[in-house]
């Protein structure tokens, strides 16, 4: 089986890429091919057109000679979703079937400020794509509430587990509380930090917060030094690779007191490494976070929930102990890659006419 996989290239900063890269270098595909191509990357106008444009041209041809068997595109919200709208019409016609992966955190707010032309475009292009992808089950009306036939199926993003829980030999030496993501209000930057000028006063002068992400970097860093907490801040730019295993050694805790999401990767990846999470009752962050047995959850915004999560796991490595076991055997049974490959590997069969199966002759 040959697919076509499609995103933003490998070096744009998110999510989506995340699970994307952790697709691409799996070795669970078995007789399945994939094609990457990516169909956007970072820049102005002029040249996300013409990235796109070049996609095209590559993707095209193949796709009319009969080279994919399945389209599997990734897809977020306003440009993001009018690009692969685009690319659904484009194989529809040339007879390739699609699935859209939908990995936006801010769907909805986008449909509702669409126009209504454009809301028929939206709603065209979820009817038209074979398999609609949703990432949590509290997902799947972000699709059906605006076109009631499409197919929807549920796939949780999934990430590398490592054999044991790297958390249960390191606990003492842990001295970080980790922020992964993009600095700004809709990952609830600005609660963290009043969160962290409340505790200040009482922590161990060692514990320190890593903020790993760009974003409003002036801002948080400005609004750090005027709670006059820069002391305990650092901040390091977006991480990946080798840099990120190392803060995750030190990262006692993993905080993401979000508004918006859709299914954090960095959730994911750190309680795969067994980090205690904290973060917020939205989206599909409960159907991975049971409150007190696989992290901590508050509303967003209740700094006063934020700072009392956040002293009582600091100050109780018995309770860090457990919510690392409990995390860390969750992803590892439910959203390790090999049981996310072999879903999607499922839901492309189904879209395939088939194999008839060979007729034994009668003696």
């Amino acid at each position: 089986m040959n697919v076509l996989m499609c995103c933003s290239d490998l070096t744009v900063k998110g999510g989506m890429v995340s699970v994307v890269r952790n697709y691409l270098s799996s070795p669970d595909w078995g007789d399945v091919d994939i094609f990457f191509v990516p169909t956007h990357t970072t820049g102005g106008k002029l040249r996300l057109a013409a990235m796109f444009a070049q996609a095209c041209v590559r993707i095209l041809p193949l796709a009319a000679a009969g080279q994919f068997d399945v389209a599997h595109l990734h897809v977020a919200e306003r440009g993001s979703f009018i690009r692969k709208g685009l690319l659904v019409r484009m194989l529809h016609r040339l007879g390739v079937k699609t699935v859209l992966h939908h990995h936006g955190a801010e769907f909805e707010e986008y449909y509702a400020s669409a126009s209504s032309r454009h809301k028929r475009f939206i709603r065209r292009t979820l009817e038209l794509a074979d398999v609609n992808i949703v990432l949590s089950r509290r997902l799947i009306p972000m699709v059906l509430d605006k076109a009631p036939d499409a197919r929807v199926e549920v796939v949780y993003n999934a990430v590398k587990v490592p054999p044991s829980n790297p958390y249960t030999t390191t606990d003492n030496n842990r001295d970080a509380v980790l922020f992964l993501g993009r600095l700004g209000r809709r990952k609830g930057t600005y609660d963290l930090l009043e969160a962290i000028k409340r505790l200040d006063k009482i922590l161990p002068l060692h514990i320190r917060f890593l903020l790993c992400g760009d974003g409003e970097v002036n801002e948080v860093m400005s609004r750090s030094k005027d709670l006059g907490i820069s002391h305990r801040i650092d901040h390091t730019g977006w991480v990946d690779g080798k840099l990120k295993e190392e803060f995750m050694r030190r990262s006692m805790i993993n905080v993401l007191p979000s508004y918006n999401e859709g299914l954090p990767m960095t959730i994911l990846e750190t309680m795969a490494h067994g980090i205690p999470n904290i973060s917020t009752r939205i989206a599909s962050i409960p159907e991975v976070i049971t409150d007190e047995e696989t992290g901590l959850l508050i509303e967003p915004g209740d700094i006063d929930a934020l700072t009392r999560a956040l002293s009582g796991l600091i100050f109780s490595s018995r309770q860090r102990m457990y919510i690392s076991q409990a995390s860390y055997r969750l992803v590892a049974n439910g959203f390790s890659l090999p049981s996310t490959i072999s879903t999607l590997k499922n839901i492309y069969r189904s879209l395939l006419p088939a194999k008839p199966c060979a007729r034994r002759e009668e003696t």
